[in-house]
């Protein structure tokens, strides 16, 4: 029985170490899957990317009356001439706007495949957490079998208590008792088969001998 529950308590250490390995190894794998599955619609990625980087450079714009506009002419009080500086203004703008979304498509591939790598090497960081995890969780099994081959240690003192009686016992019937004079000659020497004898109150009482075998009691 100890060895039995020893045996059943390293058995759930094991299960239970299978269980901590396996789930880690799952963590991984996902982990893994997303890291390349983020090259996936690389293009339509590369277009989102090249909108919002155009429109974030066609945002950029200065206000022509404030402290960071540059203007080498003066101001006209001629509505034909401010028409004429308006428009030019305006063809400027869409002018920097369209070459803002220029910039944002010539960039667009380098910022995307960066956010990407930055994902990536996340990735691969979280798969080295796990991998410590899986490392350390491992090198604690030893300790948790050995606490484990402990289980039966009270059942196991209780059958070396039974075992250490048991060999009393047997070896008290195997070398016989000290007997008086007339009980041993009437009984014969202490490891004849067929005599008992208890002791009571110090002295020898002999019990039924059994008689012996012959060829003429086994076949009448």
């Amino acid at each position: 029985m100890a060895a039995g529950k020893a045996a059943s308590a390293r058995r759930q250490v094991m299960t239970a170490e299978r269980a901590r390995q396996e789930s880690y190894d799952r963590e991984a794998q996902a982990l893994n899957t997303q890291s390349q599955d983020r090259y996936e619609g690389f293009t339509d990625q590369q277009q989102d990317k090249a909108t919002d980087l155009g429109d974030y450079f066609a945002a950029q714009t200065v206000d022509p009356g404030g402290a960071n506009a540059a203007s080498v002419l003066p101001a006209s009080a001629s509505n034909i001439t401010i028409q004429e500086e308006n428009g030019q203004r305006g063809n400027a703008r869409q002018f920097t706007q369209g070459q803002g979304q220029s910039l944002g498509r010539l960039r667009a591939f380098g910022d995307l495949l960066g956010s990407i790598g930055r994902d990536q090497a996340r990735d691969a960081s979280q798969i080295g957490i796990l991998g410590g995890f899986k490392q350390g969780s491992s090198s604690i099994t030893p300790y948790e079998m050995d606490a484990a081959s402990h289980a039966g240690d009270g059942l196991k003192l209780f059958g070396d208590i039974l075992g250490g009686v048991g060999s009393l016992a047997t070896s008290a019937g195997l070398g016989g008792v000290s007997l008086g004079g007339g009980a041993s000659a009437a009984l014969g020497t202490s490891l004849d088969p067929w005599a008992y004898a208890r002791t009571v109150g110090g002295g020898v009482l002999p019990r039924q001998a059994k008689p012996a075998l012959s060829l003429g009691s086994l076949f009448g």
